[in-house]
């Protein structure tokens, strides 16, 4: 493994590294190979603090540093730096490669008498270069209110005392303003998007623009809104439906509106909308696993869900359920999910089976669902944690 400085001949190569490595982390896609792209221009840029890291002769990381200011209370500017974006190929990532790279950069960098260093990231990584959050030592970020902790704002003083023997106690953090340009700039962003390989835009779990949507190449897992009551009407008033899964058919749209405005209105539970048509074709969930004769663990949650008719054996039930567990093991410490489905509706439990559900040998009837008589197969999952 080496680090040395990039070169022109490297851009494109490295370009294209950092949108393999952003891609779909922050938001659906990712802008951070065109700030690259730009910044390279710009008056801030230290060519001298632009690195890229090799492994048998392959680029694998790249990091750059840039200037930026904080303002003081009284409007005095004083200089200070950043670095980003900082890019580990997706085949090198834990490995230990980004700390290495990073902690390369830094001790460059204070050789070349950079004090201080903002930045936005992760603190459970960055805490091992030596960041913590910049609102402990009074610096606040630029889009914040002041005195409000943002998790995500980091700083460091590479020399310590840095701060003091500048006279700054308290500042306002201002970010290069190169690093915006995609969005000011959206046409020529995607016309330099267009130059790459298409790739698959996604929403997931974890990413800052996260609004509760996941999604995959055909269908949406969305929060319910007011607007899909006629069309779960549609749906959960069929009587092959809610019997299956243990509730009583819609009697009318009023009755699917108050199920959205009450049942439906949690953080756990989301609409499954089919792209192709933009409605919401079923649900897909998990809630607290109380008020039932299940054999469940303490604090595990229940697993639910249904699609409308026309949409049965498409696997579409499969492909919600398996991003849904995707999410809680990105954002959630549950360690296992229970469900169950009717003895008489196998085609249930064929969707928990193959998302990993393993049939924990016991049957219960379920009194809090219609259909209560009818026995049901209990089926649990252990999510693996690391």
């Amino acid at each position: 493994m080496t680090i040395r400085l990039e070169t022109p001949a490297d851009y494109r190569e490295v370009e294209n590294l950092t949108r393999e490595a952003f891609w779909n982390v922050y938001r659906p896609g990712c802008t951070e190979h065109y700030v690259l792209n730009q910044y390279r221009k710009s008056p801030d840029f230290i060519p001298e603090l632009d690195f890229v890291m090799e492994e048998d002769s392959r680029l694998i990381g790249h990091v750059m540093f840039s200037k930026a200011e904080l303002v003081l209370p009284d409007g005095t500017r004083k200089p200070s730096w950043t670095f980003g974006p900082i890019s580990i190929h997706p085949d090198y990532k834990r490995k230990g490669y980004g700390l290495r790279l990073l902690n390369y950069a830094l001790e460059r960098a204070r050789e070349r008498g950079v004090g201080f260093l903002c930045m936005e990231g992760n603190i459970d990584f960055y805490k091992h270069a030596g960041f913590g959050l910049a609102g402990s030592i009074g610096i606040h970020y630029h889009d914040f209110p002041k005195g409000e902790e943002v998790p995500f704002f980091l700083a460091q003083e590479l020399i310590p005392g840095w701060l003091k023997a500048n006279s700054i106690s308290e500042a306002t953090y201002c970010p290069p303003k190169g690093y915006f340009v995609a969005d000011e700039n959206p046409e020529a962003f995607q016309q330099y998007e267009d130059s790459f390989p298409s790739k698959e835009k996604l929403h997931l779990p974890g990413q800052l623009t996260y609004d509760g949507v996941m999604e995959t190449s055909r269908i949406i897992l969305r929060p319910w809104q007011d607007s899909d009551a006629p069309v779960l009407y549609k749906y959960a008033s069929d009587p092959d439906v809610g019997p299956r899964a243990g509730w009583p058919p819609h009697k009318s749209v009023e009755e699917s509106l108050e199920v959205i405005r009450t049942i439906f209105h949690n953080d756990t539970t989301w609409a499954i909308e089919l792209k192709e048509s933009g409605e919401a074709i079923g649900a897909m969930g998990y809630l607290p696993c109380e008020g039932n004769n299940l054999p469940s663990r303490e604090g595990e949650p229940l697993v639910g869900y249904w699609v409308g008719k026309p949409f049965w054996n498409q696997g579409i039930c499969t492909e919600a359920l398996r991003l849904m567990i995707d999410h809680i093991h990105r954002t959630t410490d549950i360690k296992s999910l229970i469900s169950s489905h009717f003895i008489d509706n196998p085609a249930s439990g064929r969707v928990m089976e193959k998302c990993g559900f393993v049939p924990t040998g016991e049957t219960c009837v379920d009194e809090s669902l219609a259909g209560s008589d009818r026995p049901m197969r209990v089926l649990r999952l252990e999510i693996e944690r690391k």
